[in-house]
């Protein structure tokens, strides 16, 4: 090696190492930014790729060694070959976020770069070095017939390369697309300018290699101008783009470390050091970002939930105002029917106008059960709260609610124990949460009885309504108190189910710090709903 490979006039390794650096943060940010993306794997595998054939490069031209030189030129076009190739694939799949790649490209285009990068390890491509090496000097090599066909694929790749870009301006009708894939095309044309007049005209014509060994930094303004041309696609957050200018500066200084370090263990060491940090770095970027996402998402998620709010403020304005009110003006009209307001009317046409006016009855009620729970779930509904007795509630509305019941075939039974029940509350809201659930179970009871209990368990009221119904399955009881949760089979028993009524329970029951909750030993076998509240 090199007596000067790590001394302090050694510019060139500066150089390729932190463009190498560079290289690796880029490609790590645009992942980063969208993994699910097909773009954003590409230009990752490229920058990679890129970065490792850099580093070979700039070795091959400085160790003296014939063996190990002619494994660095080997490496060098091994890397070469998946460099051109992933170029080639990430103009076929930019910008998508998705590409479905074709057989032949899948059989006949990947077999052919594996195969050809394993030749560029064989002697088949390089034999041997000529002569005794110079460090700083281009060595001579022996080369084979396997480098027709190495020339012939990478190449091939890249004029494909340069073609499927300019055929993706030429047929782009987005002018802002257009001028995307312009950026990209400028990138490629300064990187094979850079590579063709350092790398092979200086090198060859004037007989100067001195450059070749800076690939890395060649390559670059591709790398720059194609992150840049993925990343304006998205919202990149400015958190984002300093992280990552963060870890790039401690890489550089890490790397002058390495470079001012006079002794081969020192080397090793900050080598070691600057990997991790560069490690550390990239993981650092993905936090960064995935946090730039999420608060985005959030973002997003606060907007829609402002427009969803608006849109059910709109809704329940046009319930209130105008659904209610066609139900009030026809519930006028077959109460006027009735009352003999428009005149004598015969047995049949009765029969439909108390029909009518049932079902008027039905939709209010249903359109009121709504609009409180609105409220309810808006906090707009201010409770008068007092020491009440629950015991005269229940006994009312089992009193009220007997008739119904026994109408229906059903019979109604109290097993209120003895004792007083006082609980703070709103004995208005308390009586529509207790005479919700007890014409659930009407609703939903065919025959037998409904009980309606009210006990005390140490320092808790428990009031239960037990019914011998269509009962609860295990899955329902999940969305029983939810917003619109509903039995699956609810609808077959109860056709006007809206899903509001328990949802109203458990909301006036959180109010009053109760607990309100079901059991059910299964289908058709009844259910029992509990409220429990504290003692006052």
């Amino acid at each position: 090696m090199s007596t000067n490979l790590f001394g302090l006039n050694n510019l060139d390794l500066l150089i390729v190492g932190v463009v190498v650096a560079a290289t690796c943060v880029l490609g790590f940010v645009v992942y980063f930014s969208n993994k699910k993306s097909i773009t954003s794997k590409t230009f990752l595998f490229f920058s990679l790729v890129t970065a490792l054939w850099g580093v070979v490069t700039y070795f091959s031209y400085k160790f003296i060694d014939s063996n190990i030189l002619l494994w660095l030129f080997r490496l060098s076009l091994f890397f070469a070959v998946f460099q051109a190739f992933y170029l080639y694939r990430l103009l076929v799949v930019f910008p998508n976020e998705n590409h479905s790649f074709s057989t032949r490209h899948k059989y006949i285009l990947i077999p052919a770069v594996i195969l050809t990068s394993l030749l560029t390890l064989t002697p088949y491509v390089f034999s041997g070095i000529i002569g005794k090496p110079t460090a700083g000097e281009v060595a001579l090599v022996e080369k084979g017939s396997g480098l027709i066909i190495f020339a012939l694929v990478a190449i091939g790749l890249v004029i494909k390369a340069f073609h499927t870009l300019i055929l993706k301006i030429k047929n782009s009708k987005n002018l802002t697309e257009r001028k995307t894939f312009s950026i990209i095309l400028v990138g490629l044309v300064i990187m094979f300018a850079l590579i063709i007049f350092f790398n092979l005209i200086f090198a060859t014509v004037f007989s100067d290699p001195r450059f070749v060994p800076l690939g890395a930094l060649f390559t670059f303004p591709f790398i720059t101008f194609t992150s840049y041309a993925i990343l304006k696609q998205k919202l990149f957050n400015i958190k984002v783009a300093a992280t990552a200018i963060l870890v790039f500066l401690l890489s550089v200084v890490l790397f002058l470390e390495i470079i001012f370090a006079d002794s081969f263990v020192l080397i090793l060491f900050r080598s070691c050091i600057f990997l991790l940090v560069l490690i550390f770095g990239i993981n650092l970027i993905r936090s960064v970002l995935k946090e730039v996402e999420q608060k985005e998402e959030l973002a997003k998620l606060n907007v829609e939930l402002k427009d969803l709010l608006a849109q059910r403020e709109s809704l329940m304005h046009l319930i209130n105002h105008k659904v209610k009110g066609s139900f009030t003006r026809s519930k006028y009209i077959f109460a006027g029917m009735l009352d003999g307001t428009f005149g004598d009317i015969n047995e049949e046409i009765k029969k439909r106008a108390n029909q009518g006016l049932e079902s008027d009855d039905a939709g209010i009620k249903t359109i009121d059960l709504v609009l409180n729970t609105d409220n309810l779930q808006k906090g707009l509904i201010k409770y008068d709260m007092k020491t009440v007795d629950l015991k005269d509630i229940a006994l009312k509305i089992i009193s009220e609610k007997k008739g119904p019941a026994e109408t229906k075939g059903i019979g109604m039974k109290n097993d209120i124990k003895e004792g007083t029940y006082s609980v703070l509350g709103d004995s208005f809201w308390l009586k529509e949460a207790i005479n919700n659930l007890l014409e659930n179970s009407i609703r939903y009871t065919k025959s037998g009885t409904i009980t309606l209990g009210l006990e005390k368990n140490n320092d808790k009221i428990l009031l239960s309504v037990k019914d011998t119904g269509i009962g609860i399955t295990p899955e329902d009881r999940n969305i029983l108190f939810t917003q619109g949760g509903r039995g699956k089979d609810s609808v077959k028993t109860n056709v006007d189910s809206t899903g509001y009524g328990l949802y109203s329970v458990k909301l006036i029951i959180d109010a009053h710090k109760g607990r309100v909750y079901a059991e059910s030993p299964g289908v058709d076998k009844g259910s029992t709903f509990f409220i429990e509240f504290p003692v006052v």
